[in-house]
């Protein structure tokens, strides 16, 4: 059972994993611009709720040199930064989303694109390509933003869960990108063209492989999130799931 008072008579880690499996399996995917799928109800809606309520206020750091990026990992000993009170709830998401379910419904899903991604690599096909997760807490502040970019190699996976209160931040989604002619007529966009935003709605996510030129040159993982506007009682809260080639490779 989850830890941490009043948690734990609600739900157990199984509870939630064949949750977060069943909303992976579910996926509506997409193979344009680059394979990815996009998922809903990822945390039963309780869990969810309680889980809004439980977000830590303390032990971020930031990442970002104007201060609108803070994280706290959920990872190792990291966890032990969040009040004791909260923790339980936070470790089960933290097991929820390192467990092999969760990891082998993503590598179902994203098949075509770890097939990509590994003949790009050279390795045997997609199951020889190592995953490890690591979960991240992240609030964003008004005036985030980042560009445009496929992501580093060392990532394989990577995954975004969203989570607003309600739909009053659907704007503030991540944008897709691909190159084109008609990027050059986006200002800001490095020359790519915008081709979809995710929602930022509540309890949903996204998941893609990172593809480089190497993998694919006309199917990179461009991705950003142009700048937000958002108020400072309402930040814009995720959890980013990354999956990294191997454990000796942190964010």
């Amino acid at each position: 059972m989850l830890s941490g008072g009043k948690f734990e008579a609600y739900f157990t880690s199984r509870d939630l994993i064949d949750h977060a499996v069943s909303s992976i399996d579910a996926a509506d995917c997409f193979s344009e611009p680059f394979p990815h799928i996009f998922f809903e109800n990822f945390f039963p809606r309780e869990f969810y709720t309680r889980m809004l309520k439980a977000f830590p206020s303390e032990g971020y750091s930031s990442i970002a040199r104007n201060g609108t990026r803070l994280e706290l990992p959920l990872y190792d000993g990291h966890i032990d930064k969040i009040d004791g009170g909260l923790r339980g709830i936070w470790q089960a998401v933290s097991e929820t989303l390192t467990s092999a379910e969760v990891e082998n419904a993503i590598r179902r899903q994203l098949r075509t694109g770890l097939e990509i991604r590994a003949r790009g690599d050279r390795v045997a096909g997609p199951d020889a390509l190592t995953m490890v997760a690591r979960p991240v807490l992240y609030v964003d502040k008004d005036g985030y933003k980042i560009n445009p970019h496929p992501d580093t190699r060392k990532k394989v996976v990577t995954m975004q869960l969203y989570c607003p209160t309600d739909e009053s931040q659907r704007e503030l989604g991540t944008t897709l990108y691909q190159a084109s002619l008609k990027g050059l007529l986006h200002v800001g966009s490095y020359g790519l063209e915008p081709v979809k935003t995710f929602p930022f709605l509540p309890n949903v996510g996204y998941a893609f492989v990172v593809l480089k030129a190497r993998h694919s040159p006309t199917g990179m993982s461009w991705h950003g999130r142009p700048t937000i506007k958002t108020t400072s009682d309402q930040p814009r809260l995720s959890i980013l799931n990354t999956y990294y080639v191997n454990e000796t490779l942190k964010p």
